[in-house]
C-alpha cells in the first residue's frame, strides 16, 4: 500500500476540470478580445464614411456660406485673416456661472474642427479660431490628411473658380478615433461584466459534468476487494461509459482467472487425493516386499499410478491455461495437422491392436481454421485417448473431416461400447463419469476438449455412431 501511495505522488497529476475552466475561460476572453477587436475595426470604418459624408456635406455649406464674404474682403489689408470664434465667445457671454453641458460639449468639438480660406497667391483671408496659419492641404481637391503637433486631421479642400480661393475643412481624427472606441467599449462592457458570472457557470457546470467519476472513485474505494462484480451507476454519460466498461470488463477477466485458479485448486485437491494414496501403498508394498517378483509388481504399479497423476496434473494445468488473451489464433491447415497428430498417437493406438483410420476430401487438402495448434492437438489427442481407451481390441477409430458451409466437421467415432444418450449432456463435466465406464481416467478428458471448443467458438455434439460406440462432432468455422 505504501509503494502504491508513493508511486501515486510521484506520478505526474494533473486536474481535469482546472483545465477546462483555464480553457473555456482562454476561449471566452480570446472571443471577447476578437470581438472588441473587431467591433473597433467595423466602428472605425463606418465612422470614417459617415463622418467624411459630414465633413464633405460641411464643407459645401461653408463653401456656399463664405463665397459671397471672400468678395468683399481687401485682400491687401494687413488686418487679414478674419478670425470667426463661434461658439467659444458665446460661451464667454453666458450670465450663468456656468456654461450648460450641450454648450460645453459643442465647444469641445468646435476645437476639433477647423476651416481656412486661401486666394490663389497662398494668402490666408478667413480661418476659424481652431485652425493654425499654414494651409492644412495642398492645392488639390478632394480628401487628404495632414499631421498637425502629433494630431492627424482629415482634410477637405474645394476650390471656386469664380471668386478664385480655396477652402480646406479639417476635422481632428481624434474624434472618429474616440466615438469608435466608444463604440466598442459599450460592445465589451457587457462582456467583462458578464464574465464573473460565466465564470461561476463554467466552475458549477463542470463540477456537474466530473461528478460521474468521483461517484465512480467513491464505488470502487468502498469495495470490498472480494466483490468483483460490476459496478453500476444509475446515470453514466457517454464520455464515462467506456472507462466503465473497462473497469468491468477487468473486473470479469480477475474474477474468471481467480475462478481458474480456484478450480484448479480443488480439482487439484480433490481429484490428486486418491492416486496419491495409492502411490503410497504401492511405495510401502515396493518397501515391504520379500522377493523380487512382490517388488517389481509393486513398482510397476507404482509406475502407473504416477503416470495417472503425471497425465491429470497435465490435464488441470492444460484447463487452467486456457485464456482467449495469452493464447494466439494463427491460420492452421487442418488435413496435414490432423495427419501429423494422428500420426504422432498411432504407435499407442497399434499397442492395443486397434486401428485408427482419417477419412478426408482432396478438395479440404489447403483449408485453413483460425486457432491454437497446442490446444487443437490436445483437442484431437483427448478424442483419440478416449476413443482408444472405451474401445475394444482390434476395434476401429475413424476421424472424419467434411465442410459443411462455411464451416469444418471434425467427427471421432469409435467400435465401442458407447454412451447413453441421457448421459451426453454430462459427460463434459468435469470428474464426470458414465456408470458404465470402468476405465481409470479422471474424467477430465472431455472437459477439456470442451473448454478448447469455447475457445475457438466451435460446436462441440455428441452422437451414436455407426461403428457402435460414442461419436463426437466438433464443428470450426474455416478461416
Amino acid at each position: 500500500m505504501i509503494e502504491q501511495k508513493s508511486a501515486s505522488a510521484s506520478a505526474k497529476l494533473y486536474s481535469i476540470s482546472r483545465m477546462l475552466r483555464m480553457g473555456v475561460l482562454s476561449i471566452t476572453v480570446l472571443y471577447i478580445a476578437v470581438v472588441y477587436v473587431l467591433s473597433q475595426r467595423s466602428a472605425v470604418h463606418e465612422i470614417e464614411e459617415l463622418f467624411d459624408a459630414q465633413l464633405a456635406h460641411s464643407s459645401n455649406i461653408l463653401f456656399n456660406l463664405l463665397g459671397e464674404s471672400v468678395s468683399t474682403i481687401d485682400q491687401n489689408n494687413k488686418h487679414l485673416p478674419i478670425v470667426y470664434h463661434g461658439l467659444e465667445s458665446h460661451a464667454h457671454t453666458q450670465t450663468d456661472d456656468l456654461p450648460k453641458m450641450d454648450e460645453l460639449n459643442a465647444l469641445f468639438y468646435q476645437k476639433k474642427v477647423a476651416y481656412q480660406i486661401f486666394n490663389s497667391q497662398g494668402k490666408l483671408l478667413i480661418k476659424s479660431n481652431s485652425a493654425m496659419d499654414s494651409p492644412f492641404a495642398d492645392t488639390q481637391t478632394g480628401f487628404s490628411r495632414i499631421a498637425v503637433a502629433g494630431e492627424i486631421w482629415r482634410v477637405y479642400s474645394m476650390y471656386d473658380n469664380d471668386w478664385d480661393f480655396w477652402l480646406h475643412v479639417a476635422e481632428s481624427e481624434s474624434i472618429r478615433d474616440e466615438l469608435a472606441s466608444d463604440i466598442a467599449g459599450h460592445t465589451l462592457l457587457p462582456s467583462i461584466l458578464l464574465l464573473p458570472v460565466i465564470l461561476l457557470l463554467l466552475v458549477f457546470i463542470i463540477r456537474f459534468a466530473m461528478s460521474p467519476i468521483k461517484e465512480l472513485a467513491t464505488h470502487i474505494n468502498q469495495r470490498d476487494p472480494k466483490n468483483l462484480s460490476p459496478i453500476l451507476i444509475d446515470k453514466t454519460p457517454i464520455e464515462v461509459s467506456p472507462l466503465l466498461d473497462a473497469i468491468n470488463d477487468l473486473f470479469f477477466r480477475l474474477q474468471d482467472a481467480i475462478n481458474r485458479e480456484q478450480r484448479l485448486t480443488a480439482d487439484a485437491a480433490h481429484e490428486l487425493r486418491t492416486p496419491l494414496a495409492v502411490v503410497m501403498i504401492h511405495a510401502q508394498n515396493a518397501l515391504a516386499a520379500t522377493t523380487d517378483e512382490q517388488r517389481i509388481s509393486a513398482l510397476q504399479e507404482l509406475e502407473l499410478g504416477m503416470q495417472r497423476i503425471a497425465r491429470l496434473l497435465e490435464q488441470l494445468l492444460t484447463l487452467s491455461k486456457i485464456n482467449p488473451e495469452t493464447i494466439p489464433k494463427l491460420p492452421i491447415q487442418l488435413v496435414p495437422f490432423l495427419q501429423n497428430t494422428l500420426a504422432q498417437l498411432a504407435p499407442k493406438i497399434y499397442e492395443k491392436n486397434q486401428e485408427i483410420e482419417l477419412l478426408a476430401d482432396e478438395s479440404l487438402s489447403q483449408v485453413h481454421v483460425l486457432g491454437s495448434e497446442f490446444l487443437l492437438e490436445i483437442l484431437m489427442r483427448n478424442l483419440v485417448d478416449n476413443a482408444s481407451a472405451y474401445c475394444p481390441v482390434a476395434g476401429l477409430i475413424r476421424i472424419t473431416l467434411n465442410q459443411h458451409g462455411e464451416e469444418l466437421c471434425i467427427q471421432v467415432e469409435d467400435s465401442g461400447q458407447g454412451v447413453q444418450a441421457d448421459d451426453f449432456e454430462k459427460i463434459t463435466q468435469r470428474f464426470y463419469r458414465s456408470q458404465q465406464n470402468q476405465q481409470s481416467g479422471a474424467g477430465l478428458g472431455l472437459s477439456l476438449v470442451s473448454s478448447v471448443c469455447e475457445f475457438h467458438g466451435a460446436k462441440l455434439s455428441f452422437f451414436e455412431s455407426t461403428l457402435g460406440g460414442l461419436g463426437v462432432q466438433v464443428l470450426i468455422k474455416s478461416a
